[in-house]
């Protein structure tokens, strides 16, 4: 009797583990949908919970705040988006001084069309990612979500040096910051322009191929002077 009482409660705490987490689940799909048709400015506690089909008080059954929530679901986006090509641009830093162009330019179109391919599985929330972080500029990091553009640029910071500092290769942390603003802002601009269909995606890739060449070369130049003196 004890040990059938004992299956019974773990089946039935199981699933309200369960139903828990598919509600917990359907709160950031909520949270998700609203922001890229609203925006940072459109978040709230009542439209998301409203959107996962529970009221309002029962979400602190779940997140203690909508900031924490936000936060939740930036760290997943920044880690789906991240985490297939982090070592890919490592690997390809830390090997471009032996590469050959055509080695460079098969890489580096890889790891671009992985940014492509992230961005356009929700270009209304990449379009909303990056209005905001136009918006709110330096008080970006008081809007959630709004956020993210500007944390994921200090993570490419982050695998750049890291590259470079595979390749054995001297650089300033602020040459760093402005090859990324750079590389971002190219990026960002042409895959809003295929999203608007001014030209094509290989198009887009190939031109950003070239001008990446360009900025990672220009430490490895640099490096070259520095060892010969």
């Amino acid at each position: 009797m004890n040990t059938l009482k004992v299956v019974s409660y773990t089946k039935t705490e199981t699933k309200r583990e369960l139903a828990k987490a598919n509600t917990r689940h359907a709160l950031l799909k909520s949270a998700l949908q609203l922001y890229s048709l609203e925006g940072a400015c459109g978040m709230s506690m009542n439209k998301i919970a409203k959107g996962a089909g529970i009221a309002q008080p029962s979400f602190y059954n779940h997140f203690d705040s909508l900031d924490a929530l936000q936060h939740e679901l930036s760290e997943q986006l920044k880690d789906n988006y991240l985490s297939p090509m982090r070592m890919a641009w490592v690997n390809m830093l830390k090997d471009y001084a032996t590469l050959t162009r055509d080695q460079f330019n098969q890489r580096c179109q890889h790891c671009l069309t992985m940014i492509f391919d992230a961005a356009f599985q929700n270009i209304e929330l990449f379009q909303r990612l990056i209005e905001d972080s136009l918006r709110f500029g330096s008080k970006v990091e008081d809007k959630g979500l709004g956020s993210l553009i500007s944390e994921i640029q200090t993570e490419w910071t982050d695998i750049f040096m890291q590259g470079l500092q595979s390749a054995e290769c001297s650089f300033e942390k602020s040459e760093v910051n402005l090859c990324v603003d750079i590389a971002a802002a190219q990026v960002h601009e042409l895959i809003l322009g295929c999203h608007q269909q001014r030209y094509s995606r290989q198009q887009a890739i190939t031109m950003l191929s070239k001008n990446f060449d360009s900025l990672f070369s220009s430490f490895f130049i640099k490096e070259l002077r520095r060892v010969n003196g």
